[in-house]
């Protein structure tokens, strides 16, 4: 499996492609106009940012592709799995 520097690297169909055969979906948030889907792949995680279209099938294109860092550099930098926290649910574990 890649690192996320050597997925960084790769060109947008090549990033498509890995996370399409190795990544693991979690779940989606909306940052209009975008409806923003969360992966999980290898020891990072992918963002995939969607806009509406009629042209493709399930009225989405595909417009990026983004690897997320979970570790920040300062304590004052927002966590960027921070945007999905309300979405996650806990209560099975109790």
């Amino acid at each position: 499996m890649l690192t996320q520097p050597e997925y960084n690297q790769l060109p947008l169909p090549q990033k498509a492609d890995l996370l399409r055969r190795h990544g693991q979906y979690l779940l989606n948030r909306e940052s209009p106009p975008y409806t923003v889907s969360l992966y999980s792949v290898g020891n990072f995680f992918v963002e995939a940012y969607y806009s509406k279209s009629n042209y493709y099938k399930g009225g989405h294109e595909l417009r990026d592709l983004l690897s997320i860092r979970t570790i920040n550099d300062s304590c004052r930098q927002k966590n960027p799995l921070e945007h999905y926290l309300d979405q996650i649910d806990l209560q099975s574990l109790i």
